[in-house]
């Protein structure tokens, strides 16, 4: 990765607890901000007698917020002036054996964490730590069209905007100091906790503990594919299409509850 130290202060322990502040301080700037930048959207929501739980409020602050991830991690990078802070490698025709190996991974990932998932989840059940339910899929339910944009939105704000966040920055900040693995360890533990939030309203703290630890494990899988590919493209793009079909599966299942001769 382009954001690597290889020198022999790594050794350094202040270098290490600094590493882990700065990438926890990052995760929670992004969060900070992305509530703040929905701010203004509610009096617009309120002009037209909306909620931020409808449809069109939770549209718009899903789109803000991944924005609001990025913005953060763009302006640490510009003002610690870390330009290579994480790797993107833009598809190329003129490359096409580089874009079919990433093209690769990116199903090879979204197979892992689609299988993963599902062993995750039988895991958890067995021993009585069935993973929660994000608030979201609760929204789904109460409007299954919504199930519908989102699916557009896990390519173009969710996955972009988390993958920026937790593997561009935080996993970056990381990768300057420690090695690969505990690298993605630490920026995975960051991702499951930055997902309890949302699973413990619906779900109590019993469920959100255990969507920490599937949301953790699949961290590392997107973790790892960033590593070993050096291209935030490929755990976007596989962190969009899982969540993209796991929302078209909602929607089919609801849509039937809706239509129960069809």
């Amino acid at each position: 990765m382009a954001a690597e130290h290889t020198d022999g202060s790594r050794s350094d322990p202040l270098r290490y607890l600094s590493a882990v502040t700065i990438a926890f301080g990052l995760v929670v700037a992004g969060f900070l901000v992305a509530n703040l930048i929905v701010v203004p959207l509610l009096p617009v929501l309120s002009a037209f007698d909306l909620s931020i739980r409808s449809t069109p409020g939770y549209v718009g602050s899903t789109l803000l917020q991944n924005v609001g991830f990025a913005v953060v991690v763009l302006a640490y990078m510009r003002y610690a002036d870390l330009p290579d802070l994480f790797d993107v490698r833009w598809p190329s025709l003129s490359r096409p054996r580089r874009l079919l190996r990433d093209l690769g991974w990116v199903l090879v990932g979204f197979v892992l964490l689609v299988a993963a998932s599902q062993a995750v989840s039988i895991f958890l059940q067995g021993i009585g730590l069935a993973p929660g339910t994000n608030r979201i899929v609760s929204a789904v339910r109460a409007d299954p069209t919504l199930a519908l944009y989102l699916i557009a939105l896990s390519f173009l704000a969710t996955g972009p905007g988390e993958e920026i966040l937790f593997r561009g920055g935080a996993q970056g900040i990381l990768r300057r100091v420690f090695s690969p693995v505990p690298a993605v360890l630490l920026s995975s533990a960051l991702f499951g906790l930055a997902h309890a939030t949302a699973t413990i309203a619906s779900s109590g703290l019993a469920g959100a503990g255990g969507y920490v630890v599937s949301t953790f494990l699949l961290g590392l899988i997107l973790g790892g594919l960033y590593e070993y590919t050096d291209n935030l493209l490929v755990p976007a793009l596989i962190h969009g299409a899982y969540n993209a079909v796991t929302f078209a599966q909602l929607y089919a299942l609801e849509a039937l509850s809706f239509h129960p001769y069809f």
